[in-house]
């Protein structure tokens, strides 16, 4: 009224005069106050025991409050509308709605949906306050139209609710995902712009029941058999029991639980090899049941005997046709021939890591015909394997969509030069690709390599990663000093290890090689991914000279080193014709001394060079070469020993070149190079 008089409307005014007129109370006024009057006086203590109760609860129990606030409605009284209820952003705002709408029932609406969660202390809290409440009904009736199909769907929905309260929000995320890609039997398709359009787990379970009815659980029980949650598979199955309807049980019938199950039978092939230029064919039989190939990994689902062979196909020739396609290998490429029986299923193996639920949809299944490539959507994806339903067998693999970074599951593959006077290794990082196995190993084997056998990183690694691999022997050489992970189906990149006379067991270590914008760093800064030790029985044939094995001892050791190492400058120097004990003390001391400045120098030089980039580093070689830049009095190194060589072989040319001063050349390339940040820190 009060607000109608600065609008100057006294008609209105007048109308509510007459109403007001008969009001009794404290005041025949209009007394402006937000909780003010009797009624508010009445309903504080209600209030504040709702908030006392309800504060009990945690975040995710509140929210399945709100969604049983939703479905139950009492006679006489209005509904809470949702939107208001979504729309209480705290505890506060939630019981203030209530009490609103319900008066002094709030207490007996509260204590109702407390027992639909089971929360029965916290309706017994609620029964000495609600003991002397009166209202125009004592019972309140569930469900949001009533009648006997909506309770049943009104616990279906509580089921639901229930179970999926226990995941966390990555696992909703897994949820969303499979049920987009899942086909159930005889059920519609949920559409997918209307699941991503479920805000909350509320939304997503009136979604489901909306379109699949009852069998709403069972779709909710296969997706939760896929992400491997069988402890809340097993609570559905127990609630489903007593159902009544289309579907009694969980019996999954689309897909089973075949997909997840450990449960496969390994099977060693027969290997037919004919033509060492061609792929060896391996031929597998079974008996009905499931099985997995200890070669391939792929399985299969035969209800059946079958028998079968299948050969791995190179990737080279479809490489160029997939990138064009903008989808990359991940998985061997395998051809699969069928000679007797039936494969009901067959599991294609990949190497993606799959703990990201979003990249699920970028999978899809390469089928070679004759009309050429063609890539098929993939129905179902494991943390290993995609599932193909009634296979048409051709050339398969599978593909990931390129354009966003992945992990994978890798190998580390050694080997060894047999019969030589020093160790040299070639270590490869690879996808965990058998097919691409055999090919290095082919390669290897028909250079006189050996193969030293470690176990593979435990973890995925990243795709396009620069990864840094170190030996913690000093006499190490390894180059390149970075190789990025990357699919190269024909001639894959090693690392390159020399280490003269290894006069003990060490240990190889790959590392994540992380840079910043512009400039890559100087050295690892993670912890490895891989670590192996190499032992001497690891290469039983290489590795030791006979000057190595005629050593003196330390002493001995330390004294030939030296000598072996001429200054450009001159000094004391140790021949190898001159013995220990025709030294003087100081003469050692002072050689030790050297050698250990040198050594110092040297790795402070490979750090730093390690700082350069690529394009940098051949400027740097390029200046060392200059007759006009090098000092007068010192040698330059020549173009043909500074061609190929990479960052620790041009750190020794120039320790041999320059001795100590090698640090001092050093510094002046670098200012020659714009890289004075490196300067000051040599």
């Amino acid at each position: 009224m009060e607000v109608l008089k600065k609008m100057n409307k006294t008609d209105l005014v007048q109308r509510l005069s007459d109403t007001s007129s008969g009001s009794k109370g404290p005041s025949g006024s209009l007394e402006f106050g937000t909780h003010g009057g009797i009624m508010d006086e009445t309903m504080t203590p209600v209030k504040k025991k709702l908030l006392e109760t309800l504060e009990e609860l945690r975040f995710r129990k509140i929210e399945l409050f709100k969604w049983y606030l939703q479905t139950l409605q009492v006679k006489d009284l209005p509904r809470i509308p949702r939107v208001r209820i979504e729309r209480a952003d705290s505890m506060e705002d939630l019981v203030e709605i209530i009490v609103e709408i319900c008066g002094q029932q709030s207490v007996e609406v509260t204590r109702e949906v407390l027992k639909r969660m089971n929360r029965m202390d916290l309706v017994q809290s609620l029964s000495d306050t609600s003991s002397g409440s009166k209202g125009p009904s004592g019972s309140l009736e569930s469900g949001a139209h009533g009648g006997i199909m909506d309770e049943t769907m009104t616990r279906v929905k509580e089921k639901l609710l229930e179970t999926l309260e226990e995941l966390c929000l990555g696992e909703i995320e897994q949820v969303k995902w499979w049920l987009q890609n899942l086909q159930m039997k005889d059920l519609p398709r949920i559409p997918g712009v209307r699941i991503e359009r479920a805000d909350s787990t509320v939304d997503l379970v009136d979604l489901m029941v909306e379109i699949c009815g009852q069998q709403a659980v069972e779709v909710i029980g296969e997706v939760l058999m896929k992400m491997n949650r069988m402890d809340l598979v097993q609570i559905l199955l127990d609630t489903s029991s007593g159902s009544k309807g289309p579907s009694r049980s969980l019996e999954f019938e689309a897909h089973g639980s075949i997909m997840e199950s450990n449960d496969w039978t390994k099977l060693e092939p027969e290997v037919n090899s004919t033509d060492a230029d061609e792929a060896p064919t391996y031929s597998l039989q079974s008996e009905a049941g499931r099985f997995e190939c200890s070669v391939s990994d792929l399985r299969w689902v035969c209800e059946e005997k079958v028998s079968f062979k299948y050969q791995f196909w190179s990737w080279e020739e479809h490489m160029e046709r997939m990138e064009s396609l903008q989808y990359m290998p991940a998985g061997p490429l395998l051809d699969i021939t069928v000679i007797a029986g039936k494969l009901n299923e067959v599991y294609l193996p990949h190497w993606i890591c799959t703990d990201d639920s979003t990249i699920l949809d970028k999978f899809a299944v390469l089928h070679i015909d004759a009309c050429g490539d063609v890539v098929e959507d993939v129905s179902e994806v494991t943390s290993s394997h995609v599932k193909l339903s009634e296979p048409v067998f051709s050339p398969r693999a599978v593909l990931m969509k390129i354009g966003f970074p992945v992990k994978i599951k890798c190998n580390v593959l050694i080997y060894y030069k047999p019969n030589t006077t020093f160790l040299k290794l070639h270590v490869y990082l690879i996808p965990h690709d058998p097919a691409l196995k055999q090919t290095v190993d082919k390669t290897e084997f028909s250079d006189g390599y050996t193969v030293i056998r470690k176990p593979r990183p435990d973890k995925y690694l990243k795709m396009q990663q620069g990864f840094v691999l170190t030996a913690d022997i000093d006499t190490a050489k390894i180059s390149p000093p970075k190789l990025t992970l990357r699919y190269d189906s024909q001639d894959p990149n090693f690392y390159e290890v020399f280490i003269k006379n290894p006069d003990r067991d060490f240990y190889l270590s790959l590392f994540d090689h992380y840079a910043k914008k512009g400039e890559p760093v100087c050295e690892p800064v993670s912890e490895p991914v891989w670590t192996c030790e190499i032992q001497e029985a690891d290469y039983p044939k290489s590795g030791h000279s006979e000057a190595a094995a005629s050593s003196a001892g330390p002493a001995g050791a330390t004294v030939r080193a030296l000598g072996s190492s001429s200054g450009a400058t001159g000094g004391n120097t140790l021949t190898e014709g001159r013995s220990t004990e025709e030294q003087s003390v100081d003469e050692l001391s002072a050689l030790v001394q050297k050698a250990a400045t040198i050594t110092n120098i040297k790795e402070k030089l490979l750090k730093m060079l390690q700082c350069l980039r690529e394009e940098k580093f051949e400027d740097f070689k390029w200046f060392l070469q200059d007759r006009d830049l090098i000092p007068a009095e010192l040698p330059c190194i020549p173009q043909s020993k500074l061609e190929k060589a990479d960052r620790k072989h041009v750190v020794d040319l120039m320790e041999q070149t320059y001795s100590q001063q090698a640090a001092e050349v050093t510094k002046m390339l670098f200012k020659k190079i714009n890289r004075n940040d490196l300067v000051k820190q040599l």
